[in-house]
Parts: C-alpha cells; structure tokens; sequence
C-alpha cells in the first residue's frame, strides 16, 4: 500500500446467532489503524439486522475523520452483501462517533442466506479522507525515553531523536549535528523552532517517522515544511501523493509544482492538458507565478489545439 493511503479492513465473526436479544448490540474488539480505535456492531431489532461501524476516541478536543467505507454480510453461498457509504466521524459538528445502517438485511435473510453454524461474518473496507484532531504518532513526554532532544514549536515540545531527524533532514543534520554556530545551540536539551505551525510539525514529524499522514487537509503544510527543511524522502512522498492520489485542481498541483520544484507532478499535469478549456482553467491563476517552461508549453499546446 502506498504511504500516504489510508485503508483498513476489519474482520470479524458474530457467533451463537440464536442466542442473540432483541435490542441488545453485539460488538467486535477494538482494532487501532490511523490513531483510532474502530470496531463493528451487529443489532438485531425489529426483524431486521443493524450493522455499525465505531469508534472509541477519548479525547476531549473535537476531532473529525472523513471516510468511504463498504460493509459486507459474507455468505458461503455466494449472496455476499455490500453497501457503500461516504460520512464523517467525530466531535465536530455534521459527525458522529458511530454510523451504519438500522436494517441492513431482515433477520430472516441473514439466518437463510449467511449464517453457518450459528455464526456469520462480516467485513468492512475504510478509505480515510481526511483527518483532524488525530495524532498518528505521539511526541510528548510518553517519547521521552526514546529521545534526546526537544523541538519547541509554538509552546509544544515534541520529543525526537536527533540522529534520526537529522538521517531525514538537511536542515537538522546541520543544526543538531553539524559545527556552526547553530549547532552549538542544540547541545542545550530544547531548541525552539520559528515561524512554523504546531500542527503542521507534527504532519511532518509523523510522515518521516513512516506514518500516513498526507491527505488533503495537511499535504500543503507538510511540503512547506519538507522543503523548508530538506527532508527530501518527505518531499518525494508528498509529490506522490500529488501525482497519484490528490483531487486537487490541475492549476493548484501546478503551482505547488512550480513552487516546490517537482518535476514529475509538473510534468504529470502538463500530460493531462490537452484542450483549451484546460489551458485556461490552468491560467486562471497569476501566470507570473508559473514556471516560465511551463507558460512556453501551454502555449504551445494553445497553439496546437486552435490548429
């Protein structure tokens, strides 16, 4: 699976089926993925069964995950059930901490059609759209031990290990390694960091420490903080995630392109150009920003297609 793809399945099987109570919610183990525990729940109610997926996030902070899931009531007999959903979970206003369907199948499809040996299975397939207000990876006093150094990012420290930092980083091989000036500050045990945002540090820290940590909502933070600290593994990854994975419009990936100098992403969107409604949804952005090589072959695509 790619890095920045956020996908899970869960897996599990509800057995004594006879036994089940009317009303009386049925729930698998919690599994972690992503920073969040998330499990199903099975009801039986009013002839029907109920299929959830849940979580179980304590945290008081308000935290949200968007997400496309897909249900399924397995079956030996080749009935397989399946049901797509798009909804988002959380704290914040418009989600919810739990969410299925009240009557997936009636009661009696599920004893005819999926039931085997007073049991059943079920599973469900999560793709993760965005998150917020979820910690991957946590670089608070819990770290501690396994550091040594402290990183000061808008009041917040985040406890990291200076050899591995500075294996991903330029910047941090030269500041905590390295024989200037600055270098000899990072013999203190906490160096604040300037003009960088708490959230974004912890986008970064988390990628280059092998989680999932791009999407839509933090990709433009981490690149500004990839490329201001050439952290190059980090960049090639966002660029991956651009080129194969964002929705962003084709204009915003040329900018970052430009911006961030990212030839595979440039040259990926310049092959999706093709008529001139394109050239000029791509220019409808200040075209003093553009790379000038990519002004020259937008014009000679405009060229071609007026031809």
């Amino acid at each position: 699976m790619p890095p920045f793809e956020k996908k899970f399945v869960l897996r599990h099987v509800f057995k004594k089926v006879s036994e089940m109570k009317e009303g009386e919610n049925n729930f698998s183990p919690f599994e972690q993925h992503f920073g969040v525990p998330w499990g199903v729940c099975t009801l039986r109610k009013e002839g029907k069964l109920g299929f959830y997926l849940y979580t179980q996030v304590e945290k008081e902070d308000k935290w949200y995950v968007e997400l496309k899931w897909k249900k399924k009531l397995l079956s030996i007999s080749g009935k397989t059930v399946t049901k797509s959903y798009t909804k988002a979970l959380g704290t914040s206003e418009g989600a919810e901490k739990d969410w299925g369907t009240p009557g997936f199948v009636t009661w009696d499809e599920l004893i005819q059609n999926h039931v085997v040996d007073d049991s059943f299975s079920v599973e469900v397939h999560v793709k993760i759209l965005k998150m917020t207000g979820i910690k991957l990876r946590n670089f608070d006093e819990s770290a501690k031990k396994y550091s040594d150094i402290v990183l000061i990012v808008e009041g917040t420290k985040f406890y990291v290990l200076k050899q591995y930092l500075a294996s991903q980083s330029t910047y941090f091989d030269s500041l905590l390694l390295g024989n200037s000036k600055e270098t000899k500050k990072s013999k203190k045990s906490e160096i604040t960091l300037s003009d960088v945002k708490c959230g974004d540090f912890q986008h970064f820290l988390e990628l280059i420490y092998g989680e999932s940590s791009i999407d839509e909502s933090t990709i433009d933070g981490i690149i500004h903080l990839s490329d201001m600290y050439d952290a190059k593994l980090a960049i090639q990854k966002c660029e991956e995630f651009l080129t194969e994975n964002s929705e962003k419009p084709l204009k915003e990936k040329l900018k970052l392109a430009s911006k961030y100098n990212l030839k595979q992403l440039k040259d990926d969107c310049l092959s999706k150009i093709s008529s001139s409604s394109d050239i000029r949804s791509v220019l409808l952005y200040d075209s003093s920003e553009m790379d000038p090589t990519v002004v020259l072959e937008l014009l000679q695509k405009s060229i071609s297609s007026n031809n």
